[in-house]
């Protein structure tokens, strides 16, 4: 049995949850002390609460940390039960076999976690490669030496594995932490204050055991306080993290919002892109569609600038995006118009709109001498037409607009 206990107590700091030889005798002994009772109870109330906080917030944010505490909060749960001078039946008798099984599987299964729990819960580029590998599976080879806690005369070499994977992870853990602190992590400084109490009692408990070869009595009465605290910090530690994970997930996708939106929109007129345009038309069918071109307009260009033809798009656009139909400018002085309104109704709209252009840049762009015209080939559409089929065949209206003296609509029924 003291071979177990020494073997407990060396993965207690990663683990939070174990206690050294003298201590588990005395806390099963001390079923009269009433004050073990409730510094049980209120320890187990925290460890419920931790389990139902992380179960609500792994709804809202579904990230692995959240799992991996909540296992070692079972364990914790587990233990403390195990440890504690709670009744657990015949079977479980404070100093029976089944209860010492009992209390090695949770500690091992709570120190088995605690690595895969730091390598999701720590921000991403805080713990170096090697160290993030060691923090996977590497930590679940303690389960295999489970069984050397419960043998009568366990093989040395086994026993001494068993120690050695327990110091390994404990160094691994400390390690991680510290280095983590000194790379800025946030997450760190709460998990190392978390871990400080348990740190702290047990550093006392070991002074006292090794140099002053006596039991450190206040040692049950410290430890709970300090679980509690390790519970209560990582779970501020936990809601702190995800709190920045939310935000940093709003502002990923307010960022991919408005990537998309500059990818969808025209930068001169603002109107929608021919990537947008060909996207509405996929989710809803319209009634008819029309290109729209500015007539002449490579001479506006030659003779004021093309800083007086980008005006001229401009206005183009505010004229052609004020209208019922959905707008899009689709490449040069191009435009494209989607219509959803009555089948009826478009011919008088789409020839409202073609006017319109004229009026607009004349006010906009006072400057030019001569009037701005616009052609529009309009073609009403079924309903199985492919964006590239309509825009063909309003394209080809277009160009019977222009063959046909420009400043007009051409339209036909069908595509």
């Amino acid at each position: 049995m003291a071979r177990w206990a020494r073997a407990l107590t060396m993965g207690a700091v990663l683990l939070g949850a174990a206690v050294p030889a003298h201590a588990q005798s005395s806390f099963a002994d001390a079923t009269v002390m009433t004050w073990d009772g409730v510094l049980t109870g209120i320890f187990l109330g925290l460890l419920l609460f931790s389990l139902a906080y992380n179960a609500a917030f792994y709804a809202l944010l579904r990230e692995r940390f959240l799992i991996w505490q909540s296992v070692r909060a079972f364990a914790y749960f587990a233990l403390a039960i195990g440890l504690s001078p709670l009744a657990m039946g015949g079977f479980f008798t404070p100093d029976s076999f089944a209860r010492q099984v009992w209390i090695t599987l949770f500690f091992d299964l709570g120190v088995a976690v605690s690595g895969p729990f730091l390598r999701a819960y720590l921000e991403p580029g805080t713990i170096p490669k090697r160290l993030y590998r060691l923090l996977g599976w590497p930590p679940f080879l303690i389960l295999l030496t489970t069984p050397v806690t419960v043998m009568a005369d366990p093989p040395g070499l086994y026993f001494t594995l068993r120690s050695l994977f327990l110091v390994t992870m404990l160094t691994i853990g400390v390690t991680t932490v510290a280095i983590a602190l000194l790379r800025g992590s946030r997450t760190a400084r709460y998990q190392a204050a978390a871990w400080s109490g348990i740190g702290g009692v047990y550093g006392v408990s070991l002074f006292h055991d090794i140099v002053l070869q006596t039991p450190f009595e206040s040692f049950l009465f410290l430890l709970f306080p300090a679980l509690g605290l390790e519970v209560m910090l990582t779970a501020l530690g936990i809601l702190d993290r995800l709190i920045r994970l939310r935000r940093e997930r709003t502002e990923a996708q307010a960022q991919a919002e408005a990537m998309r939106v500059i990818a969808h929109t025209d930068p001169l007129t603002g109107l929608p892109n021919r990537r947008a345009i060909e996207e509405s038309y996929g989710q809803e069918t319209p009634v008819a569609i029309a290109i729209v071109d500015l007539d002449h307009f490579k001479a506006i260009n030659d003779r004021h600038g093309h800083d007086v033809g980008d005006r001229v798009i401009f206005a183009a656009g505010v004229a052609l995006g004020s209208g019922s139909a959905m707008a899009a400018r689709i490449g040069g002085e191009e435009f494209a118009l989607l219509f959803r309104c009555e089948a009826s109704a478009v011919a008088g709209e789409a020839e409202r709109l073609r006017q319109r252009v004229g009026a607009y840049i004349a006010q906009m762009v006072p400057t030019l001498k001569r009037p701005v015209t616009a052609s529009m080939g309009l073609v009403h559409i079924a309903r199985e037409t492919s964006f590239g089929a309509a825009m063909k065949s309003a394209d080809i209206n277009l160009y019977a607009a222009k063959e046909s003296g420009r400043d007009r609509v051409v339209f036909i029924e069908a595509a």
